[in-house]
């Protein structure tokens, strides 16, 4: 694409509307001219560049706007004639529009008196890839040609667009790409008009009916793959949490490119609106009270997608589980092993929850290629230390996934394979034993883990919110999760808000840093989910307590992350630039915080759940409705005494509280 290029497009005070594969990117007052990454989108290309109302001339003014579950926005604006004899507006505009093309307008005269007024709307677009807009590239303006109902573009690569309007305009202008109608209210009366927007790729016919021919990946309609739970809590921040969360999940929807049957959330937008391999696999981890089909579906996706070979290009290796797909879920990159620790974890967690064995079986044999990926990982060096790359670093939250996919491989090998499984044991317990030793270091504020080992092996001292990772993997003994436990809630890590990415006294902190200073609530929330189920639950009660100050000023969707400044009275976070939001783990992280909080522990295998909550809830009672365990329901209510009730379980289910 042509066009002149400029910095990374900012979306963070932008309304985001998210119905994938569609998305609506809008200013405050809803009107679109062309900038940035605003507009109207279908798979990746901007159909909407610019879309701008006016009534009698001049453009409304704005006086609210807000997001209405998670893909549609509303507007509400007026306007006034200069010889009104009041303040007050002659109309009042209301304007919707949804991630999926369509856009209502609807004008009110609230005078005493009839109106005659022209309205207008300004129609343009580059039909620019997201990519390019990422890239801080725009190209011109398509020209536009009059079409029955409206106007309709088509970019040299074959791409196009259509926007029709019912009722039709009065006046269509190629030049301008401007519709207009003539309009005349009595009082109290009102107009509406409908806009309908919709995308062809390369190489389909321009021009037909609306909504047909869009090869897009759009998830199958019906249920989403996993249970619409209810919670309910005295603090009802929780509450509005979990339900934004749900939504917003429901929005990101979106089908396996390859395998259309097979639906799961996008990463996140505006900036990654397509599955990826390691937000897949966290976003299914975080999901699974709510069902095991997500899982089971992602879990199928990625063995579909398992290295086979090596290539040093993209970093491909036998066993290796992709970090990312790719635009469009066709280019994978594997740049990490923490993605192939996670997939076998995932397959582990989700027998807990009650993945069938007709389901694990055909995946154990990519489970055993990722495993005997990361037993060649965890012998490539001397010290049995798993890093990034040969003589590359080794994160700390690295050797605690490897030791929880160790552990979970034991698991899922002991019937087939007595004797791998038990050296798979013995390998998680020797990776233990020399991360205590090797990660553990102590500085002026106490002991702390080291957020790696450098190419020579020693710690770096640096103190860092990936530490929150490590007790929930099972790689820490008790006084190891105690001394994670106090270091997290220090003023350098824990700015009030959540836990930042590095400890602000750290050289060059800035708290706007994407690889430092900033908070991601997803990686809080697993600190809290970890905590609780190590024994430091006021631990965890006060980094929850954070993103509950948090929720609120984001609308309860939580960004991919916000600035780490400290948190002071009569100031709210500092929303960050480049964040997608919503993103998928953002949304799913709470669950299994309030899961664990909650003491729910299942092993459906052995057909048992343990319900035993670490302390009494800090925010009042809690109550987990409709979680699914072996695919049945199943509610806990926690009161306010930190006692739990099981209201309902599946028949047979072996309780123990």
């Amino acid at each position: 694409m042509t066009g002149t290029r400029a910095p990374h497009p900012l979306a963070h005070d932008a309304l985001i509307c998210v119905d994938a594969p569609g998305m609506a990117v809008c200013p405050q007052d809803g009107q679109l001219r062309g900038r940035g990454v605003t507009g109207l989108f279908h798979d990746g290309r901007r159909l909407l560049a610019r879309s701008l109302l006016t009534v009698g001339g001049t453009e409304p003014e704005p006086i609210s706007s807000q997001v209405v579950g998670a893909g549609t926005a509303r507007f509400l604006a007026m306007h006034r004639f200069v010889a009104d004899p009041t303040p007050d507006p002659a109309l009042v505009v209301d304007r919707t529009r949804q991630a999926d093309g369509r856009e209502r307008v609807v004008v009110r005269n609230t005078a005493a008196r009839p109106v005659r007024v022209p309205v207008e709307l300004s129609l343009g677009t580059d039909l620019a890839g997201l990519g390019e807009l990422r890239l801080g590239r725009r190209g011109p303006d398509l020209p536009a040609r009059v079409c029955p109902g409206g106007l309709s573009w088509t970019a040299p690569d074959g791409w196009g667009v259509r926007a029709t309007a019912n009722p039709a305009p009065e006046t269509a202008l190629a030049a301008t790409g401007l519709l207009r109608w003539d309009i005349t209210l009595e009082p109290a009366a009102s107009w509406a008009v409908e806009l309908r927007v919709t995308g062809e790729p390369a190489g389909a016919r321009v021009g037909h009916a609306a909504g047909h021919g869009i090869p897009a990946p759009r998830a199958p309609l019906g249920p989403p793959p996993w249970s619409e739970a209810r919670v309910r809590c005295d603090d009802v921040r929780v509450t509005a949490w979990v339900r934004q969360s749900l939504m917003d999940l429901r929005g990101l929807l979106i089908a396996d490119p390859e395998h259309r049957t097979v639906p799961m959330p996008a990463a996140g937008a505006p900036w990654q609106l397509t599955p990826t391999g390691r937000d897949s696999v966290w976003t299914a981890r975080m999901l699974l009270p709510l069902g095991t089909r997500l899982a089971a579906g992602t879990l199928r996706m990625l063995a579909d997608r398992q290295g086979v070979r090596h290539d040093p290009v993209t970093g491909e290796e036998p066993g290796k589980i992709p970090h990312s797909l790719g635009p469009g879920g066709r280019a994978p990159r594997w740049d990490c092993a923490g993605s192939t620790a996670l997939y076998v974890t995932l397959m582990g967690e989700a027998r807990l929850w009650g993945l069938t064995d007709s389901e694990v079986e055909p995946l154990l044999p990519h489970a055993r290629r990722a495993l005997d990926h990361l037993a060649g990982l965890l012998e490539a060096h001397e010290d049995g230390i798993v890093r990034l790359g040969p003589g590359g670093p080794a994160p700390c939250e690295l050797q605690g996934q490897v030791y929880q996919a160790a552990s979970h491989g034991a698991a899922l090998l002991r019937e087939e394979d007595a004797e791998a499984a038990e050296l798979w044991a013995e390998r998680a317990a020797k990776l233990a034993a020399r991360f205590r030793q090797r990660f553990r270091t102590e500085d002026g504020a106490g002991a702390y883990y080291a957020a790696a080992l450098d190419r020579e092996g020693r710690p770096v001292p640096v103190p860092n919110s990936a530490m929150g990772q490590l007790p929930g993997t099972g790689i820490l003994d008790e006084d190891g999760c105690a001394d994670v436990a106090r270091r997290l809630l220090s003023p350098d890590l824990n700015c009030g808000w959540g836990l930042r990415g590095v400890g602000s006294r750290t050289p060059g902190y800035h708290p706007l840093a994407v690889r430092g200073g900033v908070v991601r609530a997803h990686e809080t929330c697993v600190a809290v989910a970890g905590l609780a189920v190590s024994g430091q639950a006021d631990a965890a009660y006060e980094l929850l307590s954070g993103l509950l100050e948090a929720a609120p000023h984001f609308g309860y969707r939580m960004p991919e992350m916000h600035a780490g400044e400290q948190r002071v009275p009569g100031h709210g976070p500092v929303a960050h630039p480049l964040a997608c939001r919503p993103l998928a783990r953002s949304a799913a992280a709470v669950l299994p915080a309030l899961v664990a909080l909650a003491g729910v522990r299942p092993d459906a295998r052995e057909g048992r759940v343990t319900v035993r909550p670490p302390a009494a809830p800090a925010f009042g009672e809690l109550e987990l409705a409709d979680l699914r365990i072996a695919g049945h329901p199943f509610t806990v209510r926690v009161n306010r005494q930190g006692q739990a009730v099981v209201e309902e379980a599946p028949d047979g289910l072996q309780l123990a509280v």
